[in-house]
């Protein structure tokens, strides 16, 4: 077998195994959900499997990182096509999306915290957000919208690289999670009081 076949039926065989995975997990939830049943749905031996993914956090990661780059790809078509908009409006919509993709995501978010805490070491990259190139793009996409305001504005001085830092991490899928679930508000309440958040620290600025 050519070296370049091996590489397409790698290519095949892990979409195989992720659009599998992630099926099951949308049916069952993540936690339910073993690696013997991946494999056995997938039609592949546990080894084949093992090989590619030690355990489900890879998986989750996979399937993350897969989302995160059509994610990044419809914010960067966002801000392309609402350059007329106002930053501060832009900025909403940029949450917006933070929030749809968590709300939709929850589950593979959940499973991948849970996998990490047990199976990932704490130095592996792989398992840590703030190396992740979404990260980066989404802290430089926040910070140059910031910029933007304060220009208009003439502000005082900021780092906001700093600030979009700080901002994601209120917005992280825990504190998220946490204080929808004790105010009991909807997606929707939560996405507006972080707009409104963002106009208060403007009109403060």
């Amino acid at each position: 077998m050519s070296i370049r076949r091996e590489r397409r039926d790698a290519v095949e065989n892990r979409q195989l195994i992720l659009q599998t995975a992630h099926e099951l997990f949308n049916e069952h939830g993540v936690q339910p959900v073993s690696m013997h049943q991946i494999a056995k749905t997938a039609g592949i031996g546990q080894a084949t499997l093992y090989r590619r993914y030690a355990h489900k956090g890879d998986l989750c990661l996979d399937i993350l990182d897969d989302y995160s780059l059509q994610l990044m790809e419809q914010i960067r078509d966002y801000l392309e096509n609402n350059k007329q908009t106002s930053a501060i409006e832009r900025l909403g919509g940029i949450i917006d999306f933070w929030i749809d993709a968590i709300e939709e995501k929850s589950g593979l978010i959940s499973g991948l915290m849970m996998a990490m805490e047990s199976k990932m070491n704490c130095n592996d990259e792989r398992g840590n957000f703030f190396q992740t190139p979404f990260y980066l793009f989404f802290r430089n996409s926040l910070s140059g919208l910031l910029n933007e305001i304060i220009e208009a504005d003439s502000g005082a001085p900021l780092d906001t690289e700093v600030a979009a830092h700080f901002f994601m991490c209120a917005m992280s899928p825990l504190g998220y999670f946490h204080i929808k679930h004790e105010k009991g508000y909807n997606a929707d309440q939560v996405k507006e009081h972080l707009r409104k958040l963002c106009r208060t620290i403007v009109a403060k600025k």
